[in-house]
């Protein structure tokens, strides 16, 4: 079957003219188009050193205690009373004696807000515009395989502007791709994975604008589709777009064929009206080691007046605008948001307890090097002097203990 504006004259040797996607701003988007695993490796509170533990050992020392045999309990050392503010810690209830000064506790307070920041604008990313909708893509070489077996016709507005998004946003900054259309027999708009270029994704964005409304397929085509995705040994993971329900009896047959389709398989639910196929679409996704995403919009397409676009909008925005929505029942928790929010909660009660300890603590109080010093000054004077009364006996203990008690420590 034919779908006008498909076209086969996208060559694999076309060269790369993407002028527009080689700025910095692109280099920003391909970084950012990784798991919230591999973002936090780079990002996260560990790898820079910004765990509650990791500050506490930067900015001063564990306060030590051992278990005493004679007296049959843990007994802690006596040798910074007084000379170290100190902290406990939520986590296993240690105690810290802190030893930096304020103006390094002020940088690290410095270090987390920006993190808490971070976290913030992240978030805000995995759950705006494509992200949103279609998740995030991870691989460099991908099929999508649209099902609009079981959507509304006045849905495919909506669904097109969904795809329109996900190809300029997320796809453009990948290797390959391809998209094939689930209908009485599957419908390729390329025979196979074609490089990313600007008319590469221009023609796709062409193709899918002309995708015509269909009534539900056999219930073997979105097997047959999956299969043909499949077909391409370059192909990393298949996207399964799904709009509305699948029927039961395709369901069946996709869970029982799902170990024959040679990758992972992504599911992307759109608009599921019955939570049987936000079950369904985790299953497969799961069966196939791909990963899962769901998101239920309005299904009225908001039409926006004809005015000009302002300097610096494009149709990505106002595509984004007409498609506003949530999870739906069922879907759960995603992981990827789960991840960041997780991370950004330990990063704002680490920046709390920071924050409490330097309005708790005197000024003067965190040990400065004149005060830690002078301390520490009498106190080696005081071990030098037990240790010549030590060994020269009585005389010298008889000499120098008016000393040692004159000493303040």
């Amino acid at each position: 079957m034919e779908v006008p504006g498909s076209s086969s004259t996208i060559s694999e040797e076309q060269p790369r003219k993407q002028e527009g996607l080689s700025d910095t701003r692109t280099d920003s988007v391909k970084q950012s188009l990784i798991s919230s695993e591999e973002w936090l490796q780079l990002h996260g509170l560990k790898s820079n050193k910004l765990t509650l533990k990791q500050i506490l050992s930067q900015i001063g020392f564990p306060h030590c205690e051992d278990y005493v045999v004679s007296l049959g309990r843990l007994v802690a050392s006596r040798y910074a009373n007084g000379l170290f503010p100190r902290i406990y810690t939520t986590e296993d209830g240690r105690v810290y004696n802190l030893t930096a000064k304020s103006e390094l506790i002020s940088q690290y307070m410095e270090h987390l807000t920006q993190a808490v920041e971070s976290y913030k604008q992240r978030m805000d990313w995995l759950t705006s515009n494509s992200r949103q909708i279609f998740g995030v893509i991870l691989e460099q070489c991908i099929t999508i395989v649209l099902d609009f077996g079981g959507m509304l016709e006045e849905e495919l507005n909506l669904c097109r502007d969904a795809l329109t998004m996900v190809l300029q946003e997320q796809v453009a900054h990948i290797a390959k791709f391809n998209v094939i259309w689930v209908s009485q027999e599957p419908v390729k708009w390329q025979e196979n994975a074609v490089p990313v270029t600007a008319p590469s994704i221009a023609a796709a964005i062409s193709w899918v604008e002309k995708l015509p409304f269909e009534l539900a397929s056999s219930h073997t085509s979105r097997l047959e589709a999956l299969l043909e995705a499949g077909k391409d040994e370059v192909i990393e993971s298949i996207y399964y777009f799904v709009v509305g329900d699948v029927p039961e009896e395709s369901k069946e047959l996709l869970l029982q064929q799902a170990l024959e389709i040679p990758c992972p398989v992504c599911t992307v639910s759109f608009n599921a009206r019955g939570q049987g196929t936000i079950a369904f679409l985790k299953d497969l996704s799961a069966k196939t080691f791909g990963r899962f995403h769901a998101f239920a919009e309005r299904t009225e397409c908001v039409e926006f007046p004809a005015f000009p676009i302002k300097d610096g909008d494009s149709v990505i925005t106002w595509n984004s605008r007409k498609l506003k929505g949530k999870l739906p029942p069922g879907a759960g928790v995603r992981e990827d948001v789960f991840l960041i929010w997780r991370e950004m909660e330990e990063a704002g009660s680490t920046l709390a307890q920071m924050r409490r300890l330097v309005a708790e603590t005197p000024k003067t109080s965190v040990a400065t090097t004149d005060h830690g010093g002078q301390i520490l000054r009498e106190s080696s004077r005081v071990v030098i002097l037990l240790l010549r009364c030590l060994f020269w006996g009585a005389r010298w203990t008889e000499l120098y203990l008016p000393q040692i008690q004159m000493l303040k420590l």
